[in-house]
């Protein structure tokens, strides 16, 4: 503990801020209502909360990588998947002589991401490209300092 507090679990705290926004909780405003009326005569729509919250995940992915790419000229283009936790991030850029493109493709699963990624590039005319290994990204901590971990099997089989 520093200073005397309680360390607070971010993800809990917004998990039980979406249950009380869910269960109409009083005091609590819903972004769909307005008037604060607590979610009545709000339907879901027969889609459990889980299935909301992924199709909001999506559209707010949809339009953080509609303004990235038209912020960045479509250089930068973003897709996100809230139902089956994947994303896709790719970024180019070209001249005239030189084209250079990464893309990848995330699957968040277990607390951590796992990557497939690609590098093409382009040099007068004559391309390459090339497939890198598949990879795992999971956030990490110690003594209080956060990282984030990279695991790049070197050999993959069973033994």
């Amino acid at each position: 503990m520093r200073g005397g507090r309680a360390p607070v679990d971010r993800l809990a705290l917004v998990g039980a801020v979406a249950a009380a926004v869910a269960a109409g909780a009083p005091g609590v405003a819903r972004a769909d209502d307005p008037a604060g009326a607590g979610g009545a005569g709000v339907a879901g729509g027969g889609r459990t909360f889980s299935e909301q919250l992924a199709d909001r995940l999506t559209e707010l992915g949809d339009a953080i990588g509609d303004h990235v790419g038209a912020l960045s000229l479509d250089a930068v283009r973003f897709r996100l998947d809230g139902r089956a936790r994947r994303a896709h991030l790719r970024l180019a850029g070209e001249s005239r002589w030189l084209s250079l493109t990464i893309e990848g493709d995330v699957h968040f699963r277990g607390g951590g991401a796992q990557v497939e990624a690609a590098i093409d590039l382009t040099l007068a005319g004559r391309g390459v490209r090339l497939e890198l290994p598949d990879f795992e990204v999971v956030p990490r901590s110690f003594l209080g300092e956060r990282y984030v971990e990279v695991r790049l099997p070197l050999v993959r089989g069973t033994f």
